[in-house]
């Protein structure tokens, strides 16, 4: 019996084909950029409340007293 050589990995031109495909395809693009975009703004967000966040918590709170004292 002979023993037959089992190719385990594609050849190489092969899988150089494939990178070549896979980044040149355009599906699913428009998913991951709109991911980004929202990941971007929510950042944006987070630190905005991280800055801003306790000045507008005791703005707030001033209302909230100023309102809670109208008719006393």
């Amino acid at each position: 019996m002979q023993n037959a050589a089992i190719e385990t990995h594609p050849p190489r031109r092969s899988r150089l084909g494939f990178w070549t495909q896979l980044l040149g395809d355009q599906r699913g693009a428009n998913l991951v950029e709109y991911i980004i975009l929202v990941g971007v703004v929510a950042l944006i967000a987070i630190g905005g409340f991280q800055i801003f966040g306790g000045k507008v918590w005791d703005k707030s709170q001033k209302q909230a007293e100023a309102v809670g004292h109208i008719g006393d």
